[in-house]
């Protein structure tokens, strides 16, 4: 291997995978090595002579794939073991029927300074090719920046390169365009983060589980804070609400997704998705545990701290002396003082009619001049 090539920007590893159906258990192979295989070079011109698509696919099926955005531990987003640093792009001429001159199209791109190869699709219908990229932990922004700048030349890409796991099938094109040396694409594309809107039809069950996520909630969304930064970290609170809620917990998952600048309802639905087909082992506590790193706690608002209890404040009612009752000395039944003041069956005296207080002093006769001193009032 000569020096350009040991140090071309695709000398790296990526995983093979034994056919386009497998998912488990790939195979590192150089990624050089690959593109200028020709192990399989018979297969793909009898694909390209096939007259229907039913025989192309059949075909297209047997061959090997790579990944070659990396090295993977299962074809999927989550098993991405190393980035390779590219990007993928699929040009095909069925969704570019306005370009007229699709052949000469790798001729021309050839003229982009990030593209590191162009060649043949296996069907021989299209064009596909790899563009390394400055940051390999933005590789959706990069794709989308990159799909918009090649729009704006009239090219459309496919969409699936925009996941850092999607597959190439085998290819062969004997002058496949290389270039050791392209420039890494620096462009991102930061979009910015959907709306939250919430499900009115959303029914939850009161319990002291759900008591203690809305408390934390609240916390959250009052902040406006982003507690789901980093994709394992998503998806662990993901599977801990699923578990935990099942569907209902959906809601809940877009409550706390929704303060990440890169939030959408689709791809949070589909993750929640994933949560709830995949039992994986989280509970609960895993939720409480990643708030409570961010300082939210469901006790700051469920539990309030003990306290002795504050003074009742002091009124009128408080400084006046309690009623004493006295019997007066020599006061016939019925009649009683209450602090000094005379109570006639129930009434004060002064409340009395003519004949009440005529028949009250009938009843004290004897005694009027004892009962006026301790009065110190006038029974008239």
């Amino acid at each position: 291997m000569d020096t350009m090539i040991q140090n071309s920007i695709l000398n790296v590893e990526v995983s093979a995978w034994g056919s386009y159906f497998e998912a488990k258990n790939p195979k590192p192979v150089n990624l050089m090595q690959w593109l200028n295989s020709s192990k399989y070079a018979v297969q793909v011109t009898a694909i390209r002579k096939a007259v229907t698509k039913q025989e192309r696919d059949a075909m297209k099926a047997k061959l090997p794939a790579i990944t070659p955005s990396g090295t993977f531990s299962s074809r999927e987003e989550g098993g991405l073991l190393q980035h390779s640093g590219l990007i993928q792009i699929d040009i095909d001429s069925k969704e570019n029927t306005h370009i007229t001159n699709f052949g000469e199209l790798k001729e021309q791109l050839a003229n982009v300074q990030n593209i590191a190869y162009l060649g043949y699709s296996v069907s021989g219908e299209g064009f596909w090719g790899l563009v390394p990229i400055l940051y390999p932990d933005k590789h959706k922004q990069h794709f989308t920046a990159l799909k918009k700048d090649f729009l704006a030349w009239g090219i459309v890409l496919d969409e699936k390169p925009g996941n850092v796991a999607s597959l190439r099938g085998y290819s062969w094109d004997p002058e496949g365009y290389f270039n050791h040396n392209a420039v890494p694409y620096s462009k991102l594309h930061e979009a910015k983060p959907e709306a939250y809107k919430p499900n009115p039809s959303v029914r939850f069950e009161a319990s002291s589980e759900s008591e203690k996520v809305e408390a934390v909630l609240k916390q959250i969304e009052g902040k406006s804070f982003d507690i789901t930064e980093g994709y394992g970290n998503w998806f662990s609170l993901g599977c801990a609400l699923a578990n935990e809620f099942h569907e209902t917990g959906r809601d809940y998952f877009h409550r706390i997704s929704q303060f990440n600048k890169a939030y959408s309802q689709r791809e949070t639905d589909n993750q929640f998705n994933r949560c709830l087909s995949g039992r994986y082992r989280f509970t609960l506590a895993t939720f409480f545990e990643v708030a409570k790193q961010h300082g939210f706690t469901w006790k700051e608002v469920l539990v309030k701290p003990s306290a002795k209890p504050a003074p009742r404040a002091t009124s009128a009612q408080d400084i006046a002396p309690k009623p004493q009752e006295q019997e007066a000395f020599g006061l016939p039944p019925g009649m009683k003082l209450v602090n000094k003041v005379l109570e006639v069956d129930g009434l004060p005296f002064e409340w009395l009619n003519k004949e009440e207080r005529a028949d009250a002093k009938e009843r004290m006769k004897g005694n009027e001049l004892q009962i006026m001193e301790q009065l110190n009032q006038n029974l008239n």
